[in-house]
């Protein structure tokens, strides 16, 4: 029976050691880059937003997938599974009133049915005029992820951070659809609404109140509680779940347009 490497009977064995020819150790290096360039072909460039990692690090825990939100920064997000386009709001606290659990629900809605991003819009279905008109009036900031939005937002709703509370702020509970600057939500970006908002804190004294806004400069999320956060993250993400504590968000705040308990 041939012996195992290792130890056998408590005592050493001796193994032969092979010398690689360094020809062949190069030729496997580059064999080995070559395959990671062609599993990201169809990524496109080299950007926060485009690039998706097929093997989770072995030194974070097995939650969600890892996605590349900047060069070289990875985080762990969490995708929804259903594409419906419909606005659900049956199972809404209050739909006539704005308020903190109820905007929870409309951020689970949107990261339930995968609702992608696209820069200035807020919750409505993604058609060729829509596109173009964001395209006409926001520039390179759509133009530059056209290719993108077509290959995975057409036909779904789209919001951008701030949209996502926007859309729930003019979500008009009579028609069931998002009207533009229906109800009390002011038109601000995240910055101003930050500015804006009475209560706010530290990240690092985010209470447990699901529905709190969790705010980094240029970028929003809703906190929906034990850690978690739903934001619309990307042109290539759209709406991700993601963990609080692996985001740079610096603040938080309570909506000034949303009622908290």
């Amino acid at each position: 029976m041939p012996k195992r490497h290792g130890r056998s009977q408590g005592r050493p064995v001796r193994t032969a050691r092979h010398r690689v020819p360094f020809e062949i150790l190069a030729a496997a290096l580059l064999l080995a880059g070559l395959a990671a360039m062609l599993s990201l072909r169809g990524c496109g460039r080299a950007d926060a937003e485009l690039h998706f990692a097929r093997v989770p690090a072995l030194t974070e825990p097995l939650w969600g997938r890892l996605f590349e939100w900047k060069p070289g920064q990875y985080v762990r997000v969490e995708y929804g599974t259903g594409t419906s386009t419909s606005l659900d709001t049956s199972g809404f606290t209050d739909p006539g009133t704005k308020n903190a659990a109820d905007l929870v629900k409309w951020a689970e809605m949107a990261w339930e049915n995968q609702w992608g991003y696209v820069w200035g819009t807020f919750g409505y279905v993604l058609n060729e005029d829509l596109l173009n008109d964001r395209l006409e009036t926001y520039g390179d900031d759509v133009g530059e992820y056209l290719d993108v939005i077509r290959e995975k937002w057409m036909g779904r709703r789209v919001a951008d951070c701030i949209g996502l509370i926007k859309g729930y702020g003019w979500y008009d509970p009579d028609i069931g659809e998002v009207q533009y600057k229906y109800g009390d939500m002011e038109d601000l970006g995240t910055d101003a609404m930050y500015q804006k908002a009475k209560v706010k804190g530290k990240i690092d004294t985010l209470p447990e109140k699901p529905g709190l806004v969790l705010y980094a400069p240029g970028h929003v999320g809703v906190y929906i509680g034990d850690g978690i956060a739903i934001e619309s993250m990307s042109h290539a993400a759209g709406v991700v779940k993601t963990k609080v504590a692996s985001r740079p968000w610096i603040a938080w705040m309570e909506c000034p347009f949303i009622e908290y308990d």
